[in-house]
């Protein structure tokens, strides 16, 4: 069984009404995807599916962590998440400029959610990702940042630039 297949789900069997689904996310599901942005993470999904008739609303809420590297220090940590998404499922061939429907053949029997699943933690990550506190940065690469701020010698490939007037 693959991995990506646990996060799909019966949906023509199902009858019209509320359902409630769980996954869990994990390393490899992670490694599924070809050039992840997210390496690594661990999350709780809760699929709240409202089907219709014509339709469903898929109603998602993501709880875990994610491994990235920290702007700051560039040291590996995990980053809490708390997220939530919905999805609209339609029946027909649709628009795909539409980011939050999903379209579905009519006979479709089973929906696999690991792509927006996926799609939405990597949107749900911050621009700027750090460690919530500085000392829990690798204090030596903090150091020579700081070192090298303070220091304004003319050293280096843009030294040559000082005299430079552009005026």
């Amino acid at each position: 069984m693959k991995v990506l297949d646990h996060f799909s789900i019966p949906y023509q069997g199902l009858k019209n009404g509320m359902h409630t689904f769980h996954f869990q996310v994990d390393d490899a599901f992670f490694e599924c995807f070809e050039a992840a942005l997210v390496k690594r993470g661990n999350f709780e999904v809760t699929l709240d599916l409202d089907k219709r008739p014509d339709m469903a609303i898929a109603e998602f809420t993501l709880t875990g962590a994610a491994e990235v590297t920290c702007d700051r220090c560039l040291g590996e940590f995990m980053l809490p998440m708390d997220t939530f998404f919905t999805l609209h499922i339609k029946h027909g061939a649709g628009d795909e400029a539409e980011d939050e429907v999903m379209f579905i053949d009519v006979e479709t029997s089973k929906v696999n959610f690991a792509q927006p699943i996926y799609e939405w933690i990597c949107v749900s990550l911050p621009m700027f990702k750090s460690h919530e506190d500085e000392a829990d940065c690798d204090q030596e690469v903090i150091s020579r940042l700081k070192d090298g701020a303070d220091n304004d010698s003319d050293v280096g490939p843009w030294s040559s630039l000082k005299d430079l007037n552009f005026e």
